[in-house]
């Protein structure tokens, strides 16, 4: 099975020069979550609700000053490389090219899921044995922009919520774009201003989504993606009788597969003695494996490499010197910070990455765009 085989033509493709407004409009008609972006027939970048709650954008804006950098696959790759994409970037859909980079189609993460259903590759665990544990939970009381706020933060795309120890509702990131943009593009532009404040200080309770579709710890996977699949969703909570005990997405199912097609992430993590703690090390790994599937929708990554220096403080905990190095087909990005927090360390020199990463690649994009209109 090759990319080409697999593709659709995309529901909804958006011109570089096309409006947020009049797009976000056909994306919620479509249901569709990623949009590729194109100049000419070329693919140029994607738009997808992950990028649109990091920052906040007039509705007036050009897509191209919007839309993230290129992911993509090649009409020739084999299942293989494909489900390799899909695991190391997270990606809910990736668009498959030409070797001059047009639009052929795009592959959805759904498309893979049923591709493995159907043709009876799907393993034999459980829920319970895949899923992201422990979940991050928020209450109906709590604001949209801590929502939002964590969502950035930890690179995911839904929260259940949780009252009195019980599940009551669910909020994703298309939730909270649908709740920013949609109410706005109905009103002045004087009133915005306004408007957004009083979304982003709304409690989940107005925007959550309710009863929720969940999955119990003990089904087998191949039920889990027949549920998703059905439901049109991304991924469900896990429950232990009335317990929310994780979230389980269609990219852990695919990650069962990790010794069948030999997944694996190109992470080297030099840890100090004081990061060896079982639970500190476990936090650690899954905020690099997150911080890495978002670089890798820039750009393919050869390696990623973290390292610790612990030094002693007067306030009694140690400061932790991280540097982060990852080494790319465009070039090596290195970043230092330091913390007394290793994890919050991470993430800030992760985000100073990412946006060098994106800068280099947009003006690499600018010069080919400038050799093409000299042609």
């Amino acid at each position: 099975m090759s990319a080409s085989e697999l593709m659709v033509s995309p529901s909804l493709v958006a011109n570089s020069n096309d409006k947020l407004r009049d797009v976000l409009n056909k994306m919620k008609e479509a249901n569709q979550w990623v949009v590729p972006v194109v100049n000419n027939k070329k693919l140029v970048g994607i738009l997808s609700f992950k990028e649109l709650i990091r920052r906040r954008v007039n509705l007036e804006t050009r897509i191209i000053n919007v839309a993230s950098p290129v992911i993509s696959l090649s009409k020739n790759d084999d299942f293989n490389k494909v489900i390799v994409k899909f695991y190391t970037t997270k990606a809910r859909a990736i668009p498959v090219t030409d070797d001059s980079r047009n639009l052929l189609g795009i592959i959805t993460r759904e498309q893979v899921l049923s591709y493995l259903l159907n043709s009876g590759q799907l393993e034999t665990g459980r829920a319970r044995e895949f899923m992201s544990s422990p979940p991050v939970t928020l209450s109906p009381e709590d604001s949209v922009a801590k929502a939002r706020w964590i969502m950035v933060r930890d690179n995911i795309s839904r929260i259940p919520i949780v009252q009195d120890k019980k599940l009551v509702g669910i909020v994703t990131t298309r939730d909270i774009v649908n709740a920013l943009y949609t109410p706005l593009s109905e009103r002045k532009r004087a009133s915005i201003l306004s408007e957004e404040e009083r979304v982003m200080a709304s409690p989940l309770k107005e925007i959550m989504v309710s009863p929720v579709i969940t999955v119990s710890g003990v089904d087998p996977l191949k039920e889990v993606a027949q549920k998703l699949l059905k439901n049109k969703i991304s991924g469900a909570p896990v429950m232990e009788g009335d317990f929310l005990s994780g979230i389980i997405s269609g990219i852990d199912i695919i990650k069962s597969l990790e010794s069948k097609f030999q997944l694996s992430m190109p992470i080297e993590a030099k840890l100090t003695s004081g990061l060896r703690n079982k639970e500190l090390k476990a936090q650690l790994d899954g905020v690099l494996e997150r911080y890495l599937s978002k670089l890798e929708k820039f750009v393919d990554i050869n390696n990623f490499r973290v390292s610790f220096k612990e030094e002693a403080s007067s306030q009694g905990r140690p400061l932790y010197k991280v540097s982060v190095n990852i080494s790319t087909k465009i070039g090596n990005f290195v970043a230092n910070d330091s913390d007394r927090d290793p994890v919050a360390a991470v993430k800030r020199a992760v985000d100073t990455l990412e946006q060098r990463l994106i800068k280099r690649l947009k003006r690499i994009q600018e010069k080919k765009g400038d050799k093409e209109e000299v042609i």
